[in-house]
């Protein structure tokens, strides 16, 4: 497992699988936790790191949205204080991202020490923005749908750091399962913090974090090209440029079938049928 920003006070995990990360903020008197993942001994390692922190502290783990990957480790750290959105509580699917948690480690004949649940929230995010202040420490809490309809995104104010869940990674294009409406909305919110606010930090669900103002923006821009080319290739019934794509993204075979699941919602979202229907 590798991990950046390794200090007393931050640390980014990243698995060996999809380069997800996993976010510890270490606070004076609290400790936050974001998404943990994957594999066992990569829970087994953060958890050690949380055990090394927590003492006193009062301690919080953060769902960035409910994708069975995200959602993983919650059972390693059920006794956290919960924090997510309201549309996480109510998904209706929650069976159906266990399951996904099933067959995995059943095909990889993979064993855990910690049950397999669906996260119970403690704290639920119901407004469009919410405040909350953990320790002593300022967070923003944004409803951010688009890549799923329960996705949120959080800024820690105090210190400038970004959680941007499955938004502006340097290693996927946007995968959109909820609506690209919604998800264009939701950069726009990006662009708005990035204008408005003091991001020194900002790390995305998979791939690199980065402190370059001009990374965040060239992101930014990037996820806005792929959505605007995705639309104009359906709109005008032309090819999309596919090796064009795949000269700036690794992994074409997996990834073709989330481009191909793009391509059907924006062709939802042209028909004027964009919904919110979870496609994975």
């Amino acid at each position: 497992m590798r991990t950046y920003q390794d200090t007393d006070t931050l640390t980014v995990f990243e698995s060996a699988l999809f380069r997800t990360t996993t976010i510890m903020i270490v606070g004076s008197d609290h400790l936050l936790l974001v998404d943990p993942n994957w594999l066992p001994d990569e829970i087994d390692e953060i958890g050690r790191q949380v055990d090394k922190y927590k003492g006193d502290r009062d301690c919080h783990l953060l769902f960035t949205h409910s994708d069975y990957d995200h959602i993983i480790g919650y059972g390693r750290f059920r006794d956290f204080n919960v924090i997510a959105s309201r549309a996480f509580v109510d998904q209706a699917k929650r069976e159906d991202i266990l399951q996904e948690i099933r067959d995995f480690d059943d095909q990889y004949y993979i064993e855990r020490d910690y049950p397999i649940l669906y996260p119970t929230v403690n704290t639920v995010i119901d407004a469009p923005v919410h405040s909350i202040r953990l320790g002593g420490e300022d967070y923003e809490i944004h409803q951010a749908p688009g890549h799923n309809d329960d996705s949120i995104v959080v800024l820690n104010r105090s210190r400038g750091i970004l959680v941007a869940g499955d938004y502006l990674s340097n290693v996927e294009f946007p995968y959109v399962y909820d609506s690209v409406k919604r998800y264009r909305s939701t950069l726009d919110l990006f662009e708005k913090l990035l204008r408005e606010r003091n991001i020194g930090l900002l790390i995305p669900g998979h791939g690199d974090p980065t402190d370059s103002q001009t990374e965040m923006w060239n992101r930014l821009t990037e996820a806005r090209r792929y959505l605007n080319d995705l639309e104009e290739s359906v709109r005008r019934k032309r090819p999309f440029d596919l090796p064009g794509l795949f000269r700036r993204y690794r992994f074409p075979k997996i990834m073709q079938s989330f481009h191909e699941g793009n391509h059907r919602k924006m062709v939802a979202y042209v028909s004027g049928t964009d919904g919110a229907t979870r496609n994975g």
